[in-house]
């Protein structure tokens, strides 16, 4: 677990002190459980970024104000979490971010002009049976720019003790308390999410960024091949 520490991550959960206690308490145990520091570096720091299945949008702006030369769009099904994302993104300062939040259906993935320069997802594909990960990740890559990054976090099976722990936590979540929503829990392995980008035809990096994490976080880039 890791609190916010830099002046990007400050600013960001600063955004969200004036939101609801339970979405409040939500975002802070996101922020220590989840490694977004380190994923943040896998991400191009100039380019049209898209995060799949955004949440309350932390991330979202934590990319943003990371580095204003990008321009960051979040994308979710749950229409509350939307709202409260944009309540917390309107009290950016002018120039301090360019970020952007919608509502879109399960399975959806927008187009921009000139294609994405990285789609991100941070413990979405999870969520998912195994036959709709495949056709949203070959959306992405569909929707990306040649040369484009699709970035996917998740927490591997192994080791077995840090998997039982997230494994858990997310079946209180989307079972008991219902803060997420989601209609399968099934977790992909490392091998498997860099099984299915290659299968894209995707050169791909995988790697664990679980240091100090409780989670076996772990994450794969795949790039997009250039024309």
């Amino acid at each position: 677990m890791k609190a916010p520490k830099s002046p990007a991550a400050l600013r960001t959960m600063a955004l969200w002190s004036e939101a609801p206690r339970k979405s409040r308490l939500h975002t802070t145990i996101r922020w220590w459980t989840a490694p977004f520091t380190e994923l943040e570096l896998e991400v191009p720091l100039a380019g049209d970024i898209l995060e799949v299945g955004c949440g309350h949008g932390v991330f979202t702006v934590f990319l943003g104000i990371s580095s204003r030369a990008r321009r960051v769009v979040g994308i979710d099904i749950d229409s509350d979490k939307i709202a409260l994302a944009k309540s917390a993104a309107s009290g950016l300062r002018p120039g301090e971010a360019e970020v952007d939040f919608e509502v879109m259906p399960a399975g959806s993935v927008p187009a921009t002009e000139g294609g994405w320069r990285a789609i991100v997802f941070a413990d979405v594909l999870y969520l998912m049976h195994p036959e709709d990960r495949m056709a949203i990740l070959a959306a992405c890559f569909e929707a990306l720019a040649p040369g484009g990054l699709l970035i996917v976090k998740e927490v591997d099976t192994r080791p077995r003790l840090k998997a039982f722990v997230a494994q858990f936590q997310e079946l209180l979540s989307t079972r008991v308390f219902r803060i997420t929503r989601g209609n399968h829990l099934a977790f992909p392995s490392l091998k498997e999410l860099e099984s299915l980008m290659s299968e894209l035809g995707m050169s791909t990096i995988a790697k664990h960024i679980d240091h100090g994490y409780l989670h076996p976080h772990c994450v794969v880039i795949g790039t997009k091949p250039a024309p």
